[in-house]
């Protein structure tokens, strides 16, 4: 399963809500990532291969978190 992405104004939409990205890190595979907004304050973990960030389909998770910190990580 796929799961795509919106990343613009350094805000993540995720599940039809906005989010800052906070910390990150390598699992594997895959990234784990602290998301908050003001409602909210968890973790998810998105997996290379399975997620696209505008489109573009992330095959690592040094990918994802370079894509989510404008590759400032």
């Amino acid at each position: 399963m796929i799961i795509d992405l919106i990343f613009t104004d350094n805000l993540l939409t995720f599940k039809d809500n906005q989010f800052k990205c906070g910390q990150s890190y390598i699992e594997g595979g895959a990234c784990i990532i602290n998301l908050l907004n003001d409602n909210n304050d968890f973790d998810v973990i998105l997996v290379a291969n399975e997620t696209t960030i505008n489109g573009v389909l992330q095959t690592s998770a040094q990918m994802i978190i370079d894509t989510l910190s404008n590759g400032q990580s």
